[in-house]
Parts: structure tokens; sequence; C-alpha cells
């Protein structure tokens, strides 16, 4: 083998997944890249997509469930949902037109991507339940209002937007919603099943009003400025006083419906 090929060789094998990954979180897809050397273009190719599925099952162990859980942890807790989740790589699906091959002497080399939903079965096998694992002691409480709450908008609300701009936000498949003291505005609990397993616990938008985010929190969102974020990363927002208060009075079904959004940068 030549030196030159040694050389690609180690690029892919020491940066392949901890490099060539992206991570979507306003449309909830994960994608790899995958390379291998073959005899022919078919061989190469057959090779990289080998890699590619490689590299994905590695790149979805760093998918964060929540500000302080990484599929990985999983992986030492609960080998049975690590086992669905990396099941489910069958729904990912080639770009041929990411393809590239290039010749190496008498070889050839090919680089591919694949992609796959965060969503559907992927979601259903990695959410967590909603229900708390701690004691009464330990557990964070549900937040109550402190007072009348306020009058109805003259149009109802049709959704719920964090703006999370300006705060370093980690993305995560269940972030919570919360207050300063740990009280639960928002979460797993809060929601039905369905609809975060197909739609997400949260959608991540750059944008309000755009038509995506229409589908999501309709045309008139009630619009909250966060006081920051929080967790073991930072993937939980944190909504205090009067902010509370509104997400409190809101009609339950949006909030169980998951048309809540945080705006991000």
């Amino acid at each position: 083998m030549k030196i030159s090929q040694i050389y690609k060789l180690l690029f892919f094998v020491l940066t392949g997944f901890l490099f060539a990954q992206d991570i979507d979180w306003v449309n909830k897809t994960i994608t790899t890249e995958g390379a291998a050397y073959g005899k022919n273009k078919l061989m190469a190719k057959r090779g990289a997509k080998t890699d590619a599925r490689r590299n994905l099952i590695e790149a979805l162990k760093e998918i964060r469930v929540d500000s302080k859980t990484t599929m990985r942890d999983l992986e030492v807790e609960e080998d049975l949902v690590v086992t669905q989740a990396s099941g489910y790589i069958k729904q990912a699906w080639f770009d041929d037109n990411s393809v590239e091959y290039e010749r190496d002497g008498e070889k050839w080399m090919c680089t591919i991507s694949i992609t796959m939903p965060l969503l559907g079965e992927y979601s259903q096998a990695v959410l967590p339940s909603g229900k708390s694992k701690g004691t009464a002691e330990t557990k964070a409480p549900a937040y109550k209002p402190t007072s009348t709450p306020p009058p109805p908008p003259a149009k109802p609300y049709t959704g719920l937007v964090i703006d999370l701009r300006d705060n370093k936000v980690v993305p995560s498949m269940a972030p919570k919603i919360v207050t300063k003291d740990g009280a639960v505005i928002y979460d797993m609990s809060r929601v039905s099943r369905q609809y975060a397993t197909e739609m997400g616990v949260v959608g991540y938008i750059k944008k309000v009003g755009n038509p995506q985010s229409m589908i999501r929190i309709g045309d008139n969102p009630l619009v909250i400025k966060a006081q920051g974020t929080t967790g073991m990363t930072p993937s939980d927002a944190v909504v205090d006083g009067d902010g509370a208060e509104l997400i409190s009075s809101l009609n339950q079904k949006i909030l169980k419906e998951c048309k809540v959004a945080f705006l991000i940068d």
C-alpha cells in the first residue's frame, strides 16, 4: 500500500465518526460519512456504505437524550434500549449525490454519507418514559402557579416558543422547561408519547413565522424569553415569573401535543 493510501486511511479512521457527522436538530436528522478502498468502484462503494453504517452507530451513542444522559450512558444502564435504537439504522438512507470517487494507483477510494431520522421508531426507543425514577424527596416538583391566571388573549395561542437566543444551548431529545428553583413546567410527563415520538418533545427553530415552524406552533404562538439554560449540560430552558405563569395558563393541549419550540441562534 502506498504512503498516500496509508495517510488517507488513517485520516478516516481517526476523524471519520468524530468529525464527519452532522446532527441537524431543526430537521431532527443525523448524518455521518463512510470511506473505503476497493479494487473497483463497486467494491469501494460497498465498503464505504459499511463504514458509514458503523460510524452512524457510533455517532448515535453521542446523541443527548436529556441534560444528564447520552445514548452512551444508556449503553451501560439499558442494553435493550441501545440495541433497539441501533437497529433502527434500517430507517437510514444513503445520499447518492454525496458519493465521491478518487483513483489511487490501482485502487479506488469512495466516500458516501448516510442520514437517519431521529423521530419515529428511534424516538420511541430512546425517549424517557416520563415517570420519575426518583423518590418523593429527589424528584423535581411540578411548577404551581402562584397568582390568578391572566385573561385569555383575544386570539387563542396556537403554540409556545421559548426564546433561547444569546444562550448556550445543547439540544437534546427530551429537554425541559424549569424555573430557576428547579420546578418543572414542561417535560415528558406532560406530553403525549405519540406526539413526542412523531414530532419531538420540542422543535428547534431559527425563526418564528416561517412555514416550517408554523407547522408545529401555528400562526399565533406565545413567545417567552428564557432567563437562561440549565442542566448538567445546558439543554433545559429556565423560565420564571410572569413567563412561568403564562405557560401554566396555556391550553394544556398545546403542551400535550408538543406544540413547543426552542428558538435558538
